[in-house]
């Protein structure tokens, strides 16, 4: 039958919305009531052959109405009332029904609305009934189209480089974390765990061959106990790292606890405690660090946090005006733990960024040394820490990649070397944090992870078919 439909008609133009081709629309026409748009469409008939016996003339046996959800129009509701045509085959008997543009076989929801659905849900900050309000479904109806078309199922081999880290995202009646496990030489996540629990990393890990596990090369983590235990236990070829950042965040908790030790002998309105309390952020800025004002630009030049010439601002406590540099000094000379603790962290600070893997231990020794004799309880504890984790630390300066990057001013070429780290773990716990915030938490573990993995996942992979739902008994 020939299809008389204009192209540059109303009906040309629903068509044209629709991405249908004019020719293989039969007839087309629209209509709006109560917030709704309502297309009624029949195909060009295209007399398909028999699935079963392969005849080539079948028959129009009758029509089937079938109501399908689609977003093509978001601003309403949107109903494509599509006449399907059903075949009989004169041959064998067999009835079947034309190939279905629109929707998958006993779905009423179209292909379209599927991949906005799934498009919306890439963004962690939205939540599965933000994106079924703007396809016109409910939130049941968007989860059930993730659960269908979104799983991940276990990776099948572990990368060179693994990194280990937790996040609190999901909360279960044994846990409150979830484990986080990534591929550094892919910048990609590896899989999610639903708690940090030895017996279960054991028996994840254990699940693959003890070949697959020799495979692994470099482990990194925080200075959880566990993790360093499972990958002794399951990594036999590994070398164990522990990240420099939580290295620093350990020792800085020390110094928070000396430093309120001492403000606590002060008086409230003392100068001691007004320093200690309100101006303690300047103990964790290292005293060579530098600064651009904002205002002049990316090529102003950097000036000097403390510069004894450095700007000053009127204090309110001091009733006069001061800069950082003063602030910092007189903060210095309320306690000689203060400034010791102080001096502790510059020299940490100084550690990571000049010694290499062969350096590493010795002046590492000298350090523990150095906390040991301080007569400060908190750094004392602090070198029983950096003791207990030397390997890992010291481990932590291997260099696990290497890249070449181009000076954007000079057009220099230079090499950047990458040390053994888990912040690519850090960097991605932001996203499952976000996810568990705009959600207001999780309660299918399974959901949960294949979002999780979904939203951090550079190309993800969507099924080409729905998975088939589980029958209620």
């Amino acid at each position: 039958m020939a299809n008389n439909i204009p192209e540059n008609s109303a009906q040309g133009a629903v068509i044209d919305l629709f991405g249908l081709d004019s020719r293989s629309v039969q007839s087309i026409s629209s209509e709006f009531h109560n917030n709704t748009h309502y297309v009624h469409i029949t195909l060009v008939p295209d007399y398909p052959p028999c699935p079963e016996c392969h005849s080539e003339n079948p028959i129009v046996k009758s029509y089937i109405p079938k109501r399908i959800k689609h977003s093509v129009i978001t601003e309403a509701g949107c109903v494509l009332l599509y006449n399907a045509r059903r075949y009989k085959c004169p041959i064998c008997g067999r009835t079947y029904y034309e190939p279905n543009p629109f929707a998958f076989k006993f779905k009423r929801i179209s292909h379209r609305t599927i991949l906005n659905v799934l498009e919306l849900l890439r963004s962690p900050s939205v939540t599965f009934k933000m994106a079924a309000d703007q396809n016109g479904i409910s939130p049941t109806t968007a989860q059930s189209i993730f659960d269908q078309y979104i799983d991940y199922p276990k990776p099948e081999h572990l990368p060179k480089i693994l990194l280990v880290d937790e996040v609190y995202a999901f909360k279960s009646e044994d846990s409150k974390y979830v484990c986080v496990l990534l591929d550094y030489e892919k910048m990609e996540p590896l899989d999610l765990l639903p708690n940090r629990r030895k017996e279960t990393l054991l028996d994840y890990f254990y699940s693959f061959p003890r070949e697959e596990r020799k495979k692994v090369r470099y482990f990194a983590s925080d200075m959880y106990e566990t993790y360093r235990s499972v990958a002794r236990e399951c990594f036999p070829n590994a070398v164990i790292g522990c990240d420099r950042f939580h290295v620093l965040q350990e020792f800085t908790r020390r110094m928070t606890e000396v430093r309120i030790r001492v403000m606590k002998g002060y008086d409230k309105k003392s100068e001691g405690y007004y320093l200690l309390k309100h101006q303690y952020e300047l103990l964790n800025i290292r005293p060579d660090a530098t600064f651009r004002k904002k205002s002049e630009g990316k090529e102003s030049p950097k000036e000097l946090v403390f510069d004894p010439c450095g700007k000053r601002q009127y204090n309110n406590f001091y009733k006069r005006k001061m800069n950082k540099f003063e602030l910092l000094r007189n903060l210095r000379s309320l306690s000689w733990e203060i400034e010791k603790a102080y001096d502790f962290k510059n020299e940490l600070s100084d550690f990571y960024r000049n010694e290499t893997l062969e350096t590493a231990e010795k002046k590492l020794n000298e350090i523990i040394r150095e906390l040991e004799k301080s007569r400060i309880p908190e750094m004392e504890k602090f070198a029983g820490t950096l003791r207990s984790w030397s390997r890992e630390i010291i481990n932590s300066f291997h260099i696990v990649k290497k890249d070449y990057r181009v000076n954007g001013k000079t057009g220099e070429v230079y090499e950047v070397e990458h040390h053994l780290t888990s912040s690519l773990a850090e960097n991605r716990n932001k996203i499952l944090k976000q996810l568990k915030i705009c959600a207001n938490g999780y309660a299918n573990w399974e959901r949960m992870r294949n979002r999780g993995l979904y939203v951090m996942d550079k190309n993800p992979v969507i099924r080409a078919e729905p998975k088939k739902e589980k029958r209620r008994k």
